[in-house]
């Protein structure tokens, strides 16, 4: 065991210098093992990072005593986040994201918000910490929802769509809310901040549109868009903070002038290390800047929690279930939702540091972050089951006609051959059964790729074969082919139980990730399990072996190969 009362005697006798470089590098070394024994558990790695601060903080073994100089580097860090959330922010996403959910979004973060503040006044909080509460519990964090519907591959999902619609209205939001917190309140100083926002507004426009003959020179080294790309960003730093604003704001609109230029994706590869190297430290120096609080806190901090995880999720799936849309899908949205948001961690900061609110109250809303945000990934791995449990309070709004997600083009009776997930593999196998499509069923999650089928008159239906309503639409009893491509190992138990369950006799295909996943589902019934890279290395080891001495036999075969994939893309598109 490291001697905590040594160690801290000779950080005591370093020099100044010496003592930054000392203190960084606790700082990430602590940061890395927690960051790895987070991500080893399947956890959000942010509190992960807070805990570390925790712990080299005063709260436990006080290892880092320059906390101004920590401070200022977690600023940067800050306007790193913001930036890359500004770059989130493209006209294009949000006239996609339809006036339907951008009413959603608003009015989710409205109700939620006077909850929150009237609750927080019922504590005794002064109005305008009662504000900074109210904010803090409104907003889901972006960063934590994008990642963890990567991974399950939603993205492209109807809820997942309508979720990242959501959050791009809160991020929106969010920064109105800094631009108005940084004032006095008076009706002169809202004024004066309306103006000079409105201004930035147009700054960034107008260099947007300047931006892309720049960028086109420096993309040709990649040290000069790195360089250029960072000097863009401090001067609209600089400006933001000559205006009498927050840094935060002039980082946000940063983001937002690059959006929407032609090399926005070059711009955040080059961006992502720096921004992930300061995110530590900021996230870090919040933990660090943790204390104990009070009982009475510690009741204000159980109610938040039971409203961010129970009383949101409820008010999204109600607004988004009134909008027309299925029980499921308004369920997954507002599951996925029950969180607190990076960018609460932001308004607690400057909340903090502008005195308008409380030491106790600030490690209140941190706490209530890395906890809630540790709890999505749970509630979102389970979420199928919880619908069952927990849909039914939307059996209120049972009159609604579903109107948006209603997608499906097929006739009562069975089909013969049912596929499940049509991108990829997918498209493969319709292609292959082209010439028998009304004997084939699709199921997919993506609701583009459903609606290109009902125009081709493929019989298919949008939505999760795990949900009662649509199995039973499948009509599994008739099957004689079931084929999934989604490689979920989960899921997949699941549909070779419920497959034969109802029918002994269908003939079960099924996409696996790795060779341990496929020998458990041949155990569970599956008749035969596709393994993509096993499958894909033998067809390119006969491809190479043919043509290692025949490049003609090559071009034909390019050739070939392109032709076949714009047939399966005319299927899908």
């Amino acid at each position: 065991m490291v001697n905590i009362e040594f160690l801290t005697s000779i950080i005591s006798n370093l020099s100044p210098d010496l003592l930054i470089l000392f203190e960084i590098g606790i700082i990430i070394i602590i940061a890395t093992v927690f960051a790895y024994l987070i991500k080893a558990l399947k956890q959000p790695i942010i509190p992960g990072y807070i805990i570390a601060g925790i712990l080299v903080g005063p709260l436990v073994f006080g290892l880092v005593k320059n906390q101004s100089l920590i401070n200022s580097l977690s600023e940067i860090g800050v306007a790193f986040l913001i930036f890359t959330a500004g770059l989130e922010i493209k006209l294009k996403k949000l006239k996609e994201v339809g006036s339907t959910v951008g009413i959603v979004g608003v009015f989710q973060v409205l109700i939620i918000f006077l909850i929150a503040f009237g609750v927080s006044i019922l504590f005794g909080i002064g109005n305008q910490s009662a504000i900074y509460v109210g904010l803090v519990v409104a907003f889901s964090s972006t960063m934590v929802v994008f990642k963890i519907l990567s991974d399950r591959r939603e993205l492209n999902s109807l809820h997942g769509r309508i979720i990242i619609g959501i959050l791009l209205i809160q991020d929106v939001i969010a920064i109105i809310a800094l631009l108005v917190l940084s004032s006095d309140f008076s009706l002169m100083s809202l004024l004066n901040v309306f103006v000079k926002g409105l201004l930035f507004v147009i700054i960034a426009v107008i260099l947007s549109k300047i931006i892309n003959p720049i960028l086109k020179v420096s993309a040709k080294t990649h040290e000069l868009m790195l360089l250029v790309s960072i000097s863009f960003l401090f001067l609209f730093i600089i400006g933001s903070v000559l205006g009498g604003f927050s840094l935060i704001i002039g980082a946000f609109f940063a983001g937002i002038s690059l959006a929407n230029s032609d090399y926005k994706t070059e711009i955040e590869g080059k961006i992502t290390p720096l921004r992930e190297f300061f995110a530590v430290i900021f996230f870090v120096a919040l933990g660090m800047q943790l204390r104990l609080i009070k009982m009475d806190l510690v009741y204000l901090f159980a109610i938040l929690f039971g409203l961010v995880i129970i009383v949101k999720p409820f008010i999204t799936m109600f607004l988004v279930r009134s909008f027309g849309y299925k029980k499921i899908t308004s369920f997954f949205t507002g599951n996925t939702l029950g969180q607190t948001s990076e960018f609460s961690l932001i308004l607690a900061t400057m909340g903090l540091l502008l005195g308008q609110i409380s030491q106790g109250l600030f490690s209140t809303l941190v706490l209530l972050t890395i906890f809630t945000m540790s709890l999505t990934i749970y509630s979102v791995k389970y979420q199928k089951k919880l619908a069952k449990l927990f849909d039914w309070p939307l059996n209120i709004l049972n009159g609604i006609e579903t109107r948006k997600d209603n997608l499906e083009y097929h006739e009562e009776d069975g089909k013969k051959i049912v596929i499940i997930g049509c991108h990829r593999m997918g498209s493969l196998f319709i292609k292959e059964f082209e010439k028998n499509k009304k004997e084939l069923f699709v199921v997919d999650y993506n609701p583009d790729i459903i609606r290109s089928l009902i125009e081709k008159k493929v019989p298919c239906i949008y939505g999760d074969f795990a949900n009662e309503e649509v199995f039973a639409k499948i009509n599994m009893k008739k099957a004689e082919i079931v084929i999934s491509t989604i490689p979920d190992l989960e899921d997949n138990l699941l549909l070779v139980k419920k497959t034969r369950k109802a029918n002994k006799n269908a003939l079960i295909f099924i996409v696996a990730d790795r060779i341990s996943e496929a020998l458990e589902l041949y155990g569970v019934g599956a008749d035969y399990v596709i393994l993509p890279q096993v499958l894909g290395g033998q067809r390119v080891s006969n491809i190479m072996e043919k043509i290692m001495h025949n490049r003609l036999e090559l071009i034909k075969l390019k050739k070939d190969h392109i032709a076949y994939l714009n047939s399966i893309h005319n299927i899908l598109y």
